[in-house]
């Protein structure tokens, strides 16, 4: 047990040093697109899934806790838990802004814990995983042209948002043979976002105003999943994984505080009301074929049908309306991805660093769940390599992912994001609860 303490003590140091250079900076303007329901949308999974693609709702894995079916989670040998961090670079034109936005922010990536209750029979796991992010500025020049001194006045207009959705999971899988296993897992949402709009002039006389909109969420849902396991299907010791998880519909419930002031004083009007967002069912469906224990290839897809979404509470701001940005931005969301992953060592552990090495490409393609009217929708392309290195301590891997996309389009005077950059996790494996047996 301390063995493994200190080993979680070294990779926690690893995962959050590499990142210290960038980590809590927040210069820029981000992603518009994260202004609109819930922020941008994150896909908790492993970093293996995570470098193929995202999801991997079929990849059966002893080396690796993934959190999108908890079918998966019977297959466990060791305890383990994985810790990471990421940072993005959003860079983003188009718009009514002239020129090129930049944002850079460091965030964690979350924390995995598993273990076996009876080995590669019945698992458990618990995550602490972001679900959603808000991190946006949008900065619009306006010209009023009546005002008392019949002059015109210029001003602008900038909109901030930051915040998000995290999950709270927890759940078991079961195996009944090598054929099927399946799981559940219960999810606790919860999060604050919050929106302000600064109005600034530039006339000296004219004083500052700022609108503040705190929303804080919550909501229980539940994952129901599935796998199939079909071995020596096309040749000697080969797997096809056909696996299958459901996220139920939840509704997010909560309460909005709208406080007015002037400059940073923003305690001199304040109003709370509350609200629901009913979020949709979401359906992943996800194809693993391992021909050898050196080669894995996956194909995975999900579905969420947010054009359904509805909100209990009605504004006249609709800028402002509840949770952020209203249901009426709202499209149906799916995904497609892709991915490879080649181990030249396969399972032969005796064989040198580079060998025992993981190389992964992955790709994915992604309709928005946010559109700006209702016959616009928006997509994403994102392509993602990585590697994970063995380590001297016997089930510990360092896993390195870097992506790059594009997402939004520049044409209806819309915005476009070009995204890149890196996330570290590190996964410790240790064996626990080992009767030991007197010789």
């Amino acid at each position: 047990m301390m063995h493994f303490a200190r080993t979680l003590l070294i990779g926690l140091l690893l995962t959050l040093g590499g990142l210290l250079p960038v980590w809590g900076q927040d210069a820029g303007d981000g992603s518009i697109y994260s202004r609109f329901g819930i922020g941008e949308l994150q896909t908790p999974s492993s970093a293996q899934a995570q470098a193929l693609g995202g999801h991997g709702v079929a990849l059966r894995s002893l080396n690796y806790t993934n959190l999108s079916n908890p079918a998966l989670w019977s297959d466990q040998v060791l305890t383990r838990v994985a810790l990471g961090a990421r940072f993005r670079t959003v860079e983003s034109e188009g718009g009514q802004t002239e020129g090129t936005s930049r944002l850079t922010a460091g965030n964690f990536d979350g924390v995995q814990f598993s273990f076996p209750l009876l080995r590669q029979k019945l698992g458990v796991a618990f995550g602490f995983v972001p679900v959603s992010q808000s991190n946006f500025r949008s900065r619009v020049q306006r010209t009023a042209s009546s005002t008392p001194f019949d002059e015109t006045l210029d001003y602008q207009v900038e909109f901030l948002g930051r915040g998000g959705l995290q999950k709270i999971t927890g759940g078991f899988g079961y195996r009944f043979n090598d054929l099927i296993s399946v799981g559940a897992s219960l999810d606790y949402l919860f999060g604050t976002i919050e929106t302000q709009r600064r109005t600034s002039f530039t006339r000296p006389n004219f004083q500052e105003t700022v609108v503040t909109n705190g929303v804080r969420l919550d909501a229980l849902s539940a994952t129901l999943g599935t796998h199939l396991t079909i071995g020596d299907l096309l040749r000697p010791e080969d797997n096809l994984m056909i696996g299958a998880a459901v996220t139920l519909p939840a509704s997010l419930s909560g309460t909005r505080t709208r406080t007015i002031g002037e400059s940073l004083d923003r305690d001199t009007v304040s109003t709370a009301s509350g609200g629901a967002l009913d979020m949709p069912v979401t359906a992943r469906l996800g194809v693993a074929y391992v021909p050898s224990s050196a080669l894995t290839l996956t194909v995975n897809g999900s579905y969420a049908p947010w054009s359904q979404a509805e909100s209990s509470m009605t504004d006249d701001d609709v800028s402002f309306a509840f949770p952020v940005g209203g249901t009426e931005t709202l499209a149906d969301q799916w995904t497609l991805s892709s991915g490879v992953e080649w181990r030249p060592a396969g399972d032969d552990s005796f064989r040198g660093f580079l060998a025992r090495t993981a190389y992964r490409l992955g790709v994915s393609y992604e309709q928005l769940y946010v559109s700006p009217n209702t016959t616009t929708t928006l997509n994403a392309v994102e392509a993602r390599m990585g590697i994970s290195l063995p380590t001297s301590v016997s089930g510990t891997r360092i896993d390195l992912t870097t992506h790059v996309g594009r997402q939004g389009t520049t044409s209806q005077n819309l915005v476009q994001d070009l995204y890149y950059g890196v996330s570290a996790r590190v996964t410790i494996g240790e064996r626990w609860f080992q009767e030991r047996r007197l010789r």
